[in-house]
């Protein structure tokens, strides 16, 4: 992928096709498993290269995109997504943010309407580091013992763990992608086991700065000012972002397209049914493209 030095970072991105231009913003936090061993954007397969343009990047802190070890906010990891939009000639855009990509698309949306043709949001929440789930509390716990013991201390107590491959993605019943997943996994594990020290700390400190950049927006409340066409996908077995709060983005945001996903788990976008709506959407129902740029 080729790099673009955008808001003072180096990001890895890629561009596919041509026609309307749809950035996807993805989800996760980055850390180790994202750089070690390269994920796959579904959405890729998903939107027709013919008739879009599909905008992948790899955030700050994830994938091969540079590591910034200091604190930054969710309005930086905005900026980053606009500037290189700008750098590569795109004025106005659909904006996709999956899962922890949610918030930022959400957040692009309010603070650059003009440059958003639309917004869509696979299994997202306003609200990522709620603690009214128990990951939210370990995230938010991790964020102040950064600041208070320092990284090295932090990734002291951590590195064990840090060492194990996080748990495989989910896929639907019988999908040929299943055994796409444990090839990744044993790579992950291979990868972990090697990696040095010093790199891991890297790592565990950017996941961590990707957490803390998420503290202090309190999306929900501003949901009512998008006016721009949005979609939400959603899976009613989400057992990470819970399906119940992709239901709170549809009761709260105005004329917002919602498809609930029965039996559907996270990383929705591997779902047929998901892909489809996704795809539908995009394409628009009343002659593809030029319903976005008419708007």
């Amino acid at each position: 992928m080729p790099q673009a030095r955008v808001n003072g970072v180096e990001l890895s991105y890629d561009v596919q096709g041509q026609g309307l231009p749809v950035l996807f913003i993805h989800g996760g936090y980055g850390g180790a498993a994202t750089t070690l061993v390269a994920q796959e954007q579904v959405v890729r397969s998903i939107l027709p290269p013919e008739r879009v343009q599909t905008i992948v990047y790899d955030r700050r802190s994830a994938g091969q995109s540079a590591y910034v070890l200091t604190p930054y906010t969710l309005a930086d990891l905005v900026d980053d997504a606009r500037a290189l939009l700008d750098q590569l000639g795109v004025e106005r855009a659909v904006i996709v943010g999956s899962s922890a990509g949610g918030p930022i698309a959400l957040l692009f949306a309010l603070t650059y309407p003009e440059h958003t043709l639309a917004l869509g949001l696979p299994n997202t929440g306003a609200d990522l580091l709620s603690e009214e789930r128990p990951v939210g509390k370990e995230r938010r716990a991790l964020i102040t013992r950064l600041e208070r013991e320092g990284a090295e201390a932090v990734f002291a107590s951590r590195k064990e763990r840090l060492r194990q491959a996080p748990p495989a993605g989910v896929v639907p019943a019988g999908s040929p992608d299943a055994a796409r997943l444990q090839t990744r996994q044993a790579a992950v594990t291979e990868a972990l086991a090697e990696v040095s020290d010093a790199d891991l700390l890297r790592y565990s400190t950017g996941e961590i700065r990707n957490f803390g950049a998420y503290q202090g927006y309190h999306l929900a409340a501003r949901l009512g000012e998008l006016t721009m066409p949005v979609c939400i996908i959603h899976g009613t077995a989400d057992a990470t972002v819970p399906f119940a709060w992709g239901e709170a983005l549809q009761r709260a945001i105005p004329r917002a397209e919602f498809h609930a996903i029965e039996g559907g788990g996270h990383g929705i976008l591997q779902w047929p049914e998901a892909a489809s709506a996704l795809r539908a959407w995009v394409l628009g129902k009343r002659g593809g493209d030029r319903v976005w740029i008419r708007q």
